[in-house]
């Protein structure tokens, strides 16, 4: 039993540090991107939702970087003359990814379901800040395990260790 407890205690430990040293890598990060995106001008301005763009949240783990494919779909015609724009059709035209900068990053070894906060109607707003106010994307919550586990228990969700760590 004293092994168990020791090993316990270890992992609890490890635990606790890899959680330190990510919420004190987590000061604000809004790196630049490849392309000016603004957040606030699709959302704010022109009253698109999360999923239109980030469809993977509504049915997977990871809410997903839109593809090319959905920018052009509007921005073929509409402002190609924006300088973000044209650059949006030289993606397109060369039949290349946009290679966006991650923001918001979990550990290895956290599983993380957009799909389960949607359906359970987390705002996206909660985690990911007020991105309808941002012209460009900042981390603005640390993501980290104390911080998850304050909001379950707010909100009396399941706080079960294998949900999150299996």
């Amino acid at each position: 039993m004293t092994r168990r407890r020791s090993i316990v205690a270890v992992l609890a430990i490890a635990a606790a540090g890899s959680a330190l040293a990510w919420s004190t890598a987590v000061s604000p990060y809004a790196p630049q991107q490849p392309i000016a995106f603004s957040h606030r001008d699709h959302v704010r301005g022109d009253g698109l939702r999360c999923e239109l763009c980030h469809s993977g949240a509504r049915r997977a783990a990871f809410a997903g970087v839109p593809p090319v494919e959905r920018c052009i779909g509007c921005h073929r015609f509409v402002l190609p003359q924006n300088p973000g724009v044209a650059l949006l059709h030289r993606y397109w035209n060369a039949w290349t990814v946009i290679p966006w900068v991650k923001v918001n990053t979990l550990p290895r070894f956290v599983r993380f379901s957009h799909e389960a906060h949607v359906l359970a109607q987390v705002d996206c707003a909660h985690c990911h800040g007020d991105v309808a106010n941002m012209t460009r994307v900042a981390r603005v919550a640390p993501l980290t395990m104390g911080w998850c586990v304050d909001c379950h228990r707010s909100a009396r969700a399941p706080d079960d260790c294998l949900t999150c760590h299996y």
